[in-house]
């Protein structure tokens, strides 16, 4: 047989066959009594490309089935190469959700329940969570060359809500305010704080960037700060409160002993006793018992009562009340806040010639500690030398001399601008335009003073009167 023959007879003794799939490519060898029994690995290529099998194919099993044929088996020589799926995205949460959210406790023995962090709060720009993105997959290739699609990562839920916002590359989802976090499905930031009981033990002091606003009372002992407006709709007692807004108790204050109020613009309530404010806008309220208070606006007294006794107020507007102090003396102090008014011109143009002064005072005494080395320089000198007609030491003593008249001079300078500041200072007028209305009774025992004036009255009582300051003296007016 011709070795063409030969080759023919064992070409056609190769089966090829492939998977469903096209992912795996099998030669069967037919086996023949008379057949042929050596194979190469160029004929198993052959065949395999007669079937268009291209890719993935097992060379090694190739040239060991050529090496050593197996009969009438299906050997795998071709495999597909698999795709490799994409990876989900996921957010990684640095806030926990209000189910999960517990205040963090210590040592059972130094837990302080009043400073406990009931609300999880966070800062403007923090990082609220952490977003990492879906991963594409690298599709694979089947025994014929043929792409297989692989599956792509889902894109993971960003659960951003009110006030946030995410970075440039939507990595971070962040805090676009100060605030407190809601957090159920989406991560909500509120602006105002919502406390519908009283501030107490379940809830712990409150400090808070925003508004507050309190369904009930402020107990005892417990704190309310807030950087912006504070609504309190029942009574606070004998707490702290501070707020950079306004402020509003729908009932009252009652001090006790360690309460304080600082308001930075208005105050509204319903009473104020036995309490220590400071506000920086007007009150309104309806009467004021023994108080120690300080407003730099006015004090407007509205309701049923309108009335002031004992304490101590000071203000630099104007104070309506019906009554002030009562028929039985009960001491009762309003100071009216005066304007210091100087000639701020005069007063810069002193302060820049001082410090003139002085800047040449420092330069002069560079000089002089220049000029002592020197002269104490020369002085070793003629030790050494023994010269003691020195004209160098001479000319530095000289200099020195002018140098210390220099210092004397700008001294001098320096404390007569100091006088003359004073002297301005002095002449400065206090101007009080804040006053005291009564629309019925001022009762003896109360003293209104402005600066070191007091208004002095022989009755009783004054009734339907004004007091106020003009022309470098109290007024008692009409109402």
């Amino acid at each position: 047989m011709s070795e063409e023959n030969k080759k023919t007879e064992c070409e056609e003794l190769i089966e090829v066959s492939i998977s469903d799939d096209k992912k795996q490519g099998f030669i069967k060898l037919e086996k023949k009594e008379e057949g042929c029994t050596t194979f190469t690995k160029e004929q198993f290529m052959t065949a395999l490309n007669e079937n268009f099998i291209v890719f993935g194919i097992i060379e090694s099993a190739v040239e060991k089935l050529a090496q050593r044929p197996i009969f009438n088996i299906r050997i795998k020589v071709a495999a597909a190469e698999e795709p490799v799926d994409g990876e989900d995205g996921f957010v990684k949460l640095l806030v926990k959700k209000d189910s999960e959210y517990k205040p963090e406790y210590a040592e059972a023995k130094r837990v302080d329940y009043k400073d406990l962090n009931y609300f999880q709060m966070v800062k403007k720009g923090q990082v609220l969570c952490e977003i990492v993105k879906a991963k594409d997959g690298i599709a694979g290739t089947n025994i014929l060359g043929e792409p297989i699609p692989t599956q792509k990562g889902k894109k993971a839920f960003v659960p951003a809500g009110k006030n946030t916002s995410l970075n440039e590359d939507e990595t971070l989802l962040i805090a676009d305010c100060d605030g407190i976090v809601k957090f159920i499905n989406t991560i909500n930031i509120n602006e105002m704080l919502h406390i519908s009981k009283n501030v107490d033990f379940s809830t712990g002091n409150i400090n808070f960037s925003g508004d507050v606003t309190i369904d009930g009372d402020v107990s005892s002992g417990f704190s309310v700060k807030a950087g912006g407006n504070i609504i309190i709709k029942g009574v606070v007692e004998d707490a702290k409160i501070e707020a950079a807004g306004n402020v509003a108790i729908a009932k009252g204050i009652y001090g006790g002993n360690s309460g304080n109020i600082k308001v930075g613009k208005d105050l509204r309530c319903n009473y104020i006793e036995n309490a220590v404010l400071n506000v920086g806008g007007d009150i309104t309220v309806d009467y004021i018992i023994d108080g120690k208070i300080t407003c730099k606006g006015n004090i407007i007294l509205a309701g049923t009562k309108e009335l002031i006794i004992g304490g101590e107020i000071q203000l630099a507007g104007e104070l309506i009340a019906k009554d002030i102090g009562n028929d039985r003396e009960y001491p009762t102090i309003i100071r009216i806040i005066g304007d210091k008014v100087v000639d701020e011109a005069e007063l810069v143009r002193l302060n820049k010639k001082e410090q003139k002064f002085r800047l040449q005072l420092e330069e002069s005494y560079e000089k002089e500690n220049q000029v002592n080395g020197l002269l104490l320089a020369q002085e070793k000198k003629n030790i050494l030398n023994r010269n003691h007609d020195n004209p160098a030491m001479k000319q530095i003593a000289g200099i020195k001399k002018e140098i210390d008249k220099q210092v004397l001079s700008l001294k001098r300078e320096i404390a007569k601008t100091i006088e003359e500041r004073k002297y301005v200072e002095a002449k400065a007028i206090t101007n009080y335009y804040g006053s005291v209305s009564i629309k019925r009774k001022l009762y003896r025992g109360t003293k209104i003073y402005f600066g070191d004036r007091v208004f002095q009255f022989e009755f009783d009582a004054l009734e339907h009167c004004k007091i106020y300051w003009d022309n470098d003296d109290i007024v008692n007016g009409m109402m």
